[in-house]
Parts: structure tokens; C-alpha cells; sequence
């Protein structure tokens, strides 16, 4: 199950890089992004975005997700006594 979630995620991080011109049509240009990223910031952070889905989608599918950052996640959500 791991793979084909990982192969979803690497599918659609490709999709959003190739297709960040109509991605940016349909929600609209990210004031945040063009101030901070310069001229064409929106379609920069679709990129960012992109590829950091990717490589998180990568990591999920090889398990290495869990060894890198499976050490963090307890600590966040221990409930305090």
C-alpha cells in the first residue's frame, strides 16, 4: 500500500510542476508568494511545493519517512500530565 500511495503522491507532484500554469488560473495568484519570491512567486512556490511532494511521497514509499522523522512525532502529540 506504501508504493501505490507513493507513486500517487510522486504522480501528482509531477502533474502540479507541469501543470502549475492552470493550477495558478484556477486558485488565483498568492499575494504572499509574489512579495516574498519576486515576479512569478506563485508559480516558484507551485514548483517548491511540487518537488517537496515529491520527495516526501518518495520517502513515504521507501519507509525512510518514519526512520528520519518517526522520532518527532511522539514527542509533538504526548499528551502532558
Amino acid at each position: 500500500m506504501r508504493i501505490v500511495l507513493g507513486l500517487i503522491g510522486a504522480v501528482l507532484s509531477i502533474a502540479l510542476i507541469v501543470y502549475r500554469e492552470r493550477v495558478v488560473r484556477f486558485t488565483g495568484m498568492i499575494q504572499w508568494a509574489e512579495s516574498h519570491l519576486g515576479g512569478g512567486g506563485t508559480y516558484t512556490l507551485m514548483v517548491l511545493i511540487g518537488v517537496l511532494l515529491f520527495f516526501l511521497s518518495l520517502m513515504y514509499m521507501t519507509n525512510s519517512f518514519d526512520l528520519i522523522f518517526g522520532g518527532i512525532g511522539p514527542d509533538f502529540f504526548k499528551a502532558v500530565e
